[in-house]
């Protein structure tokens, strides 16, 4: 009787070890599908950033690339921008818009490539690591190479793009983050130029 039970309690902590490692086995492979998405939200983003290229908040035009792969939050601040931008100055005035450059990266020259270092996932949110580069146009046409950090949440079943910030290790870079700066435009537009 004691060997058998003996037996039977080895097998069940056997069978319980079994599922413990299958029950981990398949939450790395889903944690791999989410980061695989994640990278995809990334790429599709920055691949409508190359073929759009905005200087500025974006116009309602340039907007469309870009809402596809934008969170409705982000996508909202940026239509709130862009109306400020347009509502507070005069169509025929000389003056340029409130924010000039590039809003979507740490260079107000932009980036010319991309790549995708890392994404974490954590459940519903996700951070991923991206190497920008551009060519330094005053220092010989060397490169220009900084990192960004994109912030994507889900959606419904897909990842979006929901916050950038500016992470770029120079000191003329941007600093901070994109949904603050595109408040500051907002806060800003309702001021008199």
């Amino acid at each position: 009787m004691k060997t058998t039970n003996g037996k039977r309690l080895a097998s069940s902590h056997r069978w319980r070890a079994g599922c413990a490692a299958a029950l981990l086995l398949a939450a790395i492979a889903c944690a791999r599908g989410d980061e695989g998405k994640a990278k995809s939200a990334v790429r599709e983003f920055y691949n409508a950033y190359l073929k759009v290229r905005p200087s500025g908040v974006p116009t309602k035009g340039q907007q469309a690339e870009f809402k596809k792969v934008m969170s409705t939050g982000l996508s909202e601040l940026l239509d709130e921008a862009a109306q400020s931008e347009d509502a507070s100055r005069d169509p025929k005035s000389a003056a340029p818009p409130r924010l000039e450059g590039d809003v979507f990266t740490s260079l107000d020259e932009g980036a010319f490539a991309y790549q995708i270092v890392r994404c974490d996932v954590q459940d519903s949110s996700a951070m991923c690591v991206v190497d920008l580069t551009n060519v330094n146009q005053s220092g010989g046409g060397g490169k220009v190479s900084w990192k960004d950090r994109v912030f994507l949440v889900r959606e419904g079943n897909r990842w979006v793009v929901d916050d950038i910030e500016y992470f770029g290790d120079k000191q003329f870079m941007h600093k901070g983050h994109l949904k603050d700066v595109l408040k500051q435009v907002i806060q800003d537009g309702k001021e008199p130029v």
